[in-house]
């Protein structure tokens, strides 16, 4: 599966839980409406019955006592009607959902009929006094009547209270319901969300670190970036798979060529060296003074390549993996006098005071190799610092301890290195404006790789007013540890 086909995967499925709280409210809705629109009509019909009834009960009473009164034919006529709406109403109520306690009218409506229909019947057959005395006995059936609707009424409200409770109930419900639905959803959602990115982040975070690894200078692809995934960051993988080994092969290459042209070299060198110093013995005859200084200044140059293309092959076996060190003891202050021996006439030519300090809190002892440290890493960071110093200026090389390390501090009065190399001061071939005039920018590489090999750091620190550049040394105090 793609990253687009899962993203759309995903989306759709968070779509879809949190879709599914909102349907389930709106159908809860629906049964609402239903309930309200339904106990509300029943409600209203059931009310406008037992109105009606009510009403023509009155018309009964009426149409009746005229009819006893005036003995008018057509009024009975008007009573039986209202008779028969009544029926009618208490049939449409039998129907409805009221028919429970609508049933408690029938006995009493039942009697005041027969009741009604004998004084009829009294009234037809010429019995006048009789018909007067049977109307009398309709007073309490109509009384019963009459309050036995009253009761119907309020049976018909304490329902529809009963349905509104319900609905109620039912909204309450739903309420909950949705509301863990929708709580419940949005986790399966946040889980679904993270999975989701999980597993897009967590690749693309290897590759980072990876890319990273690679800028750092290790050009080997890391074992467990998904390289057998189809999706996009698969192919992305396989890709930087590809770019590190060819990178890698590129950098064999160049060491390869580096080490073979740095010892093909060597040999010129060597002869241009080995004749220069024939001419300086005037093995080949008298020079004059003006070609004694051509021929020192063929000779420096020579000294120079000759510098250049050890570095060079240094840097190539330090690559390779292929330079050996010679780890040994030495005392501290040996360590910083044969440095000082070292570079003592240079920075008196130079008119540069060069000093040593050694703290207390200096070992007596390290464990290192004395040629690299002494002339690879201090050697250059000293040489650097008097050539870059002014007449009357200083350098100084102080040493201190520190937990189980040992730290050399070169620092001198110079110009400093600007702000925007300081950070690429350690990079191959990479020159500062202070030091273009003069070598090919592998001093401080090859120093940081020496120190590297020995388990130390090397660092530059900020800029102090008055102070050029400061260079900090680490270095373990025990090779064993």
């Amino acid at each position: 599966m793609t990253v687009r086909t899962r993203l759309i995967v995903s989306f759709a499925a968070v779509a879809a839980l949190l879709l599914l709280p909102g349907l389930f409210a709106a159908a809860r809705l629906a049964e609402l409406r239903d309930i309200a629109v339904e106990g509300r009509g029943r409600q209203a019909a059931a009310a406008l019955a037992v109105g009606r009834i009510q009403a023509r009960l009155a018309e009964l009473d009426r149409y009746e006592r005229s009819y006893v009164a005036a003995r008018d034919s057509t009024l009975w006529g008007s009573a039986e009607r209202a008779k028969a709406l009544i029926r009618e109403e208490m049939d449409s109520l039998r129907a409805s959902p009221y028919a429970h306690p609508a049933a408690t009218l029938d006995g009493v409506l039942d009697s005041l009929m027969a009741a009604t229909d004998r004084v009829h019947t009294l009234m037809e057959g010429g019995r006048v006094a009789q018909a007067t005395e049977s109307f009398g006995a309709l007073e309490p059936l109509f009384t019963e009547t009459e309050l036995r609707l009253r009761a119907l009424a309020d049976s018909i409200d304490r329902l529809a209270q009963d349905d509104f409770n319900r609905a109620e109930a039912i909204s309450n419900a739903a309420r909950r319901s949705t509301l863990a639905e929708v709580a419940f959803f949005l986790v399966v959602a946040l889980l679904l969300a993270g999975w989701t990115t999980r597993t897009l982040t967590r690749p693309l975070r290897r590759l980072a670190a990876a890319t990273t690894a690679v800028a750092a200078g290790n050009l080997e692809a890391p074992v467990d970036l998904p390289y057998d995934q189809s999706d996009e960051v698969g192919v992305l993988s396989n890709a930087f798979r590809r770019m590190t080994r060819r990178l890698a092969d590129l950098d064999r290459m160049k060491a390869e060529f580096v080490g073979v042209a740095s010892h093909e070299l060597k040999t010129p060198i060597n002869v241009i060296n080995g004749y220069t110093e024939l001419i300086e013995e005037e093995m080949a005859g008298e020079l004059t003074e003006h070609q004694r200084q051509i021929l020192d200044g063929i000779a420096e140059q020579s000294r120079n390549m000759g510098r250049l293309v050890s570095r060079l092959m240094d840097i190539s076996r330090l690559e390779a993996g292929s330079y050996r060190m010679e780890f040994e003891p030495i005392h501290v202050e040996d360590l910083l006098t044969g440095l000082l021996r070292s570079f003592d006439i240079l920075a008196s030519r130079q008119g540069v005071a060069l000093t040593t300090r050694i703290h207390d809190s200096a070992p007596e002892r390290v464990v290192v190799d004395v040629d690299i440290i002494r002339d690879e890493v201090l050697g250059n960071l000293v040489s650097n610092g008097i050539r870059h110093t002014p007449r009357g200026g200083w350098v100084r090389v102080e040493v201190w301890g520190a937990a189980d390390t040992v730290v050399f501090q070169v620092s001198d009065s110079g110009a400093g290195i600007p702000q925007d190399h300081r950070p690429f001061i350690f990079e191959k071939y990479y020159q500062a404006e202070r030091s273009r005039a003069v070598g090919a920018g592998l001093g401080l590489a090859i120093a940081r790789e020496m120190v590297d090999a020995h388990g130390g750091s090397i660092t530059l620190e900020p800029a102090q007013e008055g102070v050029g550049a400061i260079f900090h040394v680490t270095l373990p105090r025990d090779r064993a540890r």
